[in-house]
């Protein structure tokens, strides 16, 4: 068997061979070409730097380079370059700026060269240049947002951590510091938990890593309130906003901290203010409810007195009847039970304090108050009915403070109907999506086209109201995040309506 052996394949170069093949590759590849003479004229402009410069090679062979395209506070950078390349044979790379025909700038990375002669005479200097004018512009739009960012960062009224995957502190701005009493140098490289109070401390740990194992995320995206802990030992409440920020090889999580103590306290003063107003206008209320409550703590007294005196006047006969004795100490007892409720409920409807909430129950709400004012119902001849929602959840409220908006409200439309001829006063409760709503309706006088101050302090249209009422009611439901409305009847009268969160939407 004949072995054929396989001929070497005969390398090709086009430049040896064939002249002008070099020729059209150089005018045509993308990158910049450019030759100049000794003396810095261009003896040649490829195609590429027609593209990006708009001039014909017609209009600039034959020019000096730095006349014709640099601009002018580069001339002496770029001669400079040239110097160096025509007095050593060491090829070199700078930047600089070419003008547009049109007048626009052009960012140019050069790689520069020299042929020489054989005696080592320069013939050319040649320039290829990389057209990096849209890579500067993002390099700079990148640092000058840097910048901003880090400007932003540093002056930053709010605190700004942030940490790894492990919890450590890779970056904590100048606001953060003061915030929490460490200097950048002290806090970067450990754990954030030098931050957190507990529980807070050993809650940290364990939601990162369950956070990474599953992605749900119980914090990050959105706000929540905790206690910081400061450098000294001393705690703080915090407002935290916690953010994920994702890299191309890892990720971070950012933590913006504002410090709620002043907000807090300004809360507290509010809430102080607002629990001193609303105990006036208890009294207030009860100064003009005095005659009903006159009326409700005379009848139990009045029954005492008269079994009392029965009994003393069965204690004369010579036999007294048991059945009768015991049946008079009982209604005594009761009688006084009775008393001792009406003014054990004035002691707490009077009483002072600050915002206590707990689980309130509306129904009883409106129970308790109509009992309170069942004399003026009677006296005003009013027709109470109630449509009261069945198995209603309770709300998280203040159980004093709710009281008086519905006395409020009640006792205005008791007053409202004493001048027609129906009254009558209807009282609804029913949830509403994530609410308790409470509707009270009277068929009085209604009110009249001007709303706009109803529930402003001072304002009334009574003759001897104080002005404090309705608009010691608004702020209380606002204060329990409701709204108190008031609209007017179509057949007459007036409705007012609020809404309490209930307990369930409160999680």
């Amino acid at each position: 068997m004949t072995v054929k052996h396989q001929q070497p394949a005969q390398q090709f170069d086009p430049l040896a061979t064939e002249p002008g093949t070099a020729a059209a590759i150089l005018a045509h590849t993308g990158v910049l070409l450019v030759a100049l003479d000794p003396e810095g004229r261009v003896v040649y402009f490829n195609n590429a730097c027609e593209t990006a410069t708009g001039y014909d090679r017609g209009e600039v062979i034959g020019e000096f380079v730095w006349d014709r395209l640099l601009l002018p506070e580069q001339v002496d950078e770029v001669k400079a370059v040239f110097d160096e390349l025509v007095q050593k044979p060491v090829p070199n790379e700078n930047e600089n700026y070419w003008l547009t025909k049109d007048g626009r700038r052009i960012c140019v990375h050069w790689f520069n060269s020299s042929i020489r002669e054989d005696n080592g005479r320069v013939r050319w200097i040649i320039g290829a240049g990389l057209d990096i004018t849209g890579k500067k512009r993002a390099q700079r739009e990148i640092e000058e947002h840097a910048a901003r960012l880090h400007a932003v960062v540093q002056t930053a009224i709010e605190g700004i951590v942030t940490i790894d995957t492990e919890g450590i502190i890779e970056s904590i701005n100048p606001a953060a510091e003061r915030l929490f009493g460490y200097d950048a140098q002290e806090a970067i490289g450990r754990n954030v938990k030098i931050l957190m109070p507990s529980p807070y401390r050993e809650e940290h740990d364990r939601y990162i890593k369950n956070y990474l194992r599953t992605g749900e995320a119980k914090v990050i995206g959105s706000g929540r309130e905790l206690m910081g802990l400061r450098r000294d030992g001393s705690t703080f409440p915090m407002e935290l906003g916690l953010s994920e920020v994702l890299l191309p090889d890892r990720r971070l999580f950012t933590g913006v901290i504002r410090d709620t103590s002043e907000r807090r306290l300004s809360e507290k003063r509010e809430r102080e203010r607002l629990a001193e107003h609303a105990h006036a206008a208890r009294l207030a209320a009860l100064g003009e409810m005095a005659s009903g409550i006159a009326h409700e703590l005379n009848q139990p007294l009045t029954a005492i007195v008269s079994f009392a005196d029965a009994c003393q006047n069965l204690f004369k006969k010579d036999k007294i009847p048991e059945d009768v004795i015991g049946d008079a100490l009982s209604q005594i007892s009761e009688q006084g039970i009775r008393a001792g409720n009406i003014i054990r409920r004035l002691r707490q409807f009077v009483k002072t304090g600050a915002l206590d909430r707990e689980i309130v129950h509306l129904n009883a709400v409106i129970k308790d108050v109509l009992a309170m004012v069942s004399h003026e119902i009677h006296m005003n001849e009013v027709d109470v009915k109630l449509h009261l929602g069945k198995h209603l959840p309770g709300v998280w409220a203040d159980q004093l403070q709710v009281e008086q908006v519905v006395l409020n409200l009640v006792w205005n439309a008791i007053e409202a109907t004493e001048a027609s001829d129906l009254r009558q006063l209807d009282i609804e409760t029913c949830k509403h999506d994530d609410t308790l709503l409470v509707k009270i309706s009277d068929t009085g006088c209604g009110f009249t086209d001007d709303m706009t101050n109803l529930f402003t302090a001072f304002y009334t249209t009574k003759e001897n109201g104080t002005g404090l009422g309705l608009s010691i009611s608004h702020r209380i439901i606002e204060a329990h995040d409701g709204v108190l409305s008031a609209t007017s009847n179509a057949a007459g009268g007036a409705t007012f309506s609020f809404t309490l969160p209930i307990m369930e939407a409160m999680y």
